[in-house]
């Protein structure tokens, strides 16, 4: 195929073929470029989202360990710490505004006293319970993880701190919240649709989720194709057949918890603008590919035009119809036009030997026409020799 096509289209063939070639690496070396930015971008943008969110997160819950705190100060200052006093404390405007409950489980009877009231299972004792348990064991003021509530069957989580009265143990104060503040927090985070953020623990226990059916599930079960690790930097996972970038950031300042902001981005969204650039490096080769090709065409029309002219000059010659007078025009001092110079040098030089030729061939006939007149003369002498001849012998 490559033989049949003329000198000019091979040029071209290959300018197209150099042009794809740059560009096509190009392509590949920007889009890795692009890559490792796009990359680096989204872990910027995650972390500062994330730690944007932990902050507000930690500083909601800061608010409402002071309050737990206060209370529990509060308590231990009563000159008679009975039902009606502690009531009364619980009672207060600033519980009520901030969490769903507030309670004291009494150290020696077990006595729990709760505002606003809810009625308790039939032997309900607070001892028992890991928010009184686990105070009680870090003998300060713990956070829980989110738990279901006794009474109310809904999912909160705890404050609680032990309580001393007169150096004895009160018994230990706590406040309960639910987790819609948090769950706005974190579903305030919608990455125009191609994300979401959830709460998980440091065992990898997701703690809040958009969707509810992952709550209290590990990490492993919520990532069956493989969990990513909650430390620092971004995680590729698969989930549902997509690709996701995962972040965790730490949740500071929580006794007696670690939690992490999990923030998770669609990885075909992050790489969105890479893929709309490489649509645009496809269609730039293109464009560039036809305008080389159009421009290098007609650039080559006018610089083979001398060899044109003299591929029609030795046509001619070699068909036998040639005129060995015309001569190539020398416009240039470059290889064409010292081929053009040898060309009329070659065609002179045919030109005179076809002349010596002809000049010869000439005289050629000129003594040929001699001999014939030479012979014919004595043929002529002869004859009228042989008829003297014959009329002497009659």
């Amino acid at each position: 195929m490559l033989r049949s096509l003329s000198f000019a289209k091979k040029i071209l063939l290959a300018a197209a073929l150099v042009v794809v070639f740059a560009f096509t690496c190009f392509i590949l070396y920007n889009d890795y470029r692009q890559r490792e930015a796009v990359r680096t971008d989204t872990e910027n943008y995650l972390g500062e989202i994330g730690t944007l969110t932990a902050s507000n997160i930690q500083s909601w819950l800061e608010g409402r360990m002071h309050l737990v705190e206060g209370l529990a100060s509060q308590l231990a200052l009563l000159d008679q710490p009975d039902e009606a006093n502690i009531a009364r404390q619980l009672e207060q405007p600033v519980f009520s505004r901030n969490f769903a409950s507030v309670y004291l489980g009494e150290a020696a009877s077990g006595a729990f006293t709760m505002r606003p009231y809810d009625a308790m299972p039939e032997g309900y004792d607070p001892r028992t319970r890991a928010w009184y348990k686990d105070a009680l064991a870090a003998d300060r003021l713990i956070v829980t993880e989110p738990f279901v509530d006794a009474g109310t069957g809904e999912q909160i989580l705890a404050m609680s701190l032990p309580v001393r009265h007169a150096g004895q143990l009160l018994g230990v104060a706590a406040g309960d919240m639910k987790l819609e503040t948090l769950t706005a927090i974190l579903n305030s985070l919608k990455f125009d649709g191609a994300g979401y953020a959830f709460l998980v623990s440091d065992a990898g226990k997701i703690l809040l989720h958009p969707d509810s059916g992952l709550v209290l599930k590990s990490l492993a079960e919520a990532y069956p194709k493989g969990a990513p690790n909650i430390d620092p930097g971004v995680h590729e996972v698969e989930l549902d057949g997509r690709s996701q970038f995962v972040s965790f950031t730490p949740v500071k300042g929580l006794p007696g918890v670690t939690w992490y902001v999990a923030l998770v981005l669609d990885r075909d969204t992050a790489y969105s603008m890479l893929s709309e650039f490489r649509t645009s490096a496809i269609v730039a080769t293109l464009i560039a590919v036809v305008g080389i090709m159009l421009l290098l065409g007609m650039l080559i029309r006018v610089l083979m035009q001398p060899l044109t002219d003299m591929g029609r000059a030795m046509q001619d010659i070699a068909q036998g119809e040639g005129d060995l007078t015309k001569r190539l025009k020398v416009t240039s001092n470059d290889e064409f036009g010292t081929l053009a110079n040898a060309f009329n040098r070659f065609v002179e030089r045919i030109h005179e030997s076809i002349r010596e030729v002809a000049g010869t061939a000439r005289q050629l006939h000129d003594v040929a026409q001699l001999v014939v007149n030479a012979s014919n003369s004595s043929m002529a002498n002869s004859d009228e020799q042989s008829n003297r001849t014959n009329s002497v012998a009659a």
